[in-house]
């Protein structure tokens, strides 16, 4: 029986190391339904994919209770309709962080003490600090569909004040 308890052992021991070694992953977040007929108004969003990556262990795996980090988003917003023109307003921020498992839990620390975290984030969005739209003008009478951030918006109709329209991944 202490060798079953044993070998039991060894093989948790083995496994929680395996799944520390896991890949750092990234994930995305769609706000919206996909491949759902969806309409939105001048001045509404289109879509928002919120961007996530795993925390990093001090292995470099990623974190074995899932921890997650802030990496962005992407977002379109419809601007305004000219016949058959949409002017939509664009946003991709990519963040950085250099925050690990080692930062956010603190394994060695006291938990009645005060717990400094320092943590570098780096915000890519241009030369300015808040993050400015990008104004793209998208004929529909020449194309129906656009893809930004890996979705793909395909419009199927223009109203004089709103669209219908449809959302579909392109990422692997």
């Amino acid at each position: 029986m202490k060798a079953n308890t044993l070998v039991m052992f060894a093989l948790i021991i083995v496994n929680l190391s395996m799944s520390g070694c896991g890949t750092i992953r990234s994930h995305h977040n769609l706000e919206q339904p996909m491949e759902s007929v969806l309409t939105t108004g001048i001045g509404g969003t289109v879509f928002r994919l919120n961007k996530t990556g795993d925390l990093p262990n001090a292995f470099g795996g990623r974190d074995i209770w899932g921890g997650k980090t802030d990496k962005g988003f992407a977002e379109m917003k419809l601007a305004g309709i000219e016949e058959t023109v949409l002017i939509l307003e664009i946003i991709e921020v990519n963040k950085h962080s250099s925050e690990t498992v080692m930062d956010r839990y603190k394994p060695f620390q006291n938990r009645n003490t005060a717990v400094n975290v320092d943590v570098d984030n780096t915000i890519t969005i241009g030369n300015q600090e808040q993050p400015k739209p990008y104004i793209v003008r998208f004929d529909t009478a020449k194309q129906r569909d656009i893809t930004i951030g890996g979705v793909r918006v395909t419009f199927s109709e223009v109203q004089p004040y709103s669209v219908q329209y449809s959302l579909s991944n392109v990422q692997p």
